[in-house]
C-alpha cells in the first residue's frame, strides 16, 4: 500500500528553544494515519516522542 507524508512542518524544540528534530507524518491512501516518525538531530536517540507543547507546527 503506498503512503504518502503530509506536507506539514513540525520542528521539535527542546526546553530552551533549540531545535532537535522533526516529526513526519505519513498516511496511507486513505488519509489514515500509517507512521509518525521522530527525525532527531542530537546525538542521543529519544526514548519517546515529544510532548506537544516542544512541537512548532507550520502547513506547507
Amino acid at each position: 500500500m503506498p503512503f504518502e507524508l503530509v506536507p506539514v512542518d513540525a520542528h521539535v524544540h527542546d526546553e530552551s528553544g533549540e531545535d532537535i528534530g522533526e516529526l513526519l507524518v505519513w498516511t496511507d491512501v486513505g488519509a489514515t494515519l500509517a507512521a509518525l516518525e521522530f527525525a532527531w538531530i542530537t546525538d542521543a536517540m529519544p526514548s519517546s516522542l515529544p510532548p506537544a507543547e516542544q512541537v512548532l507546527l507550520a502547513v506547507r
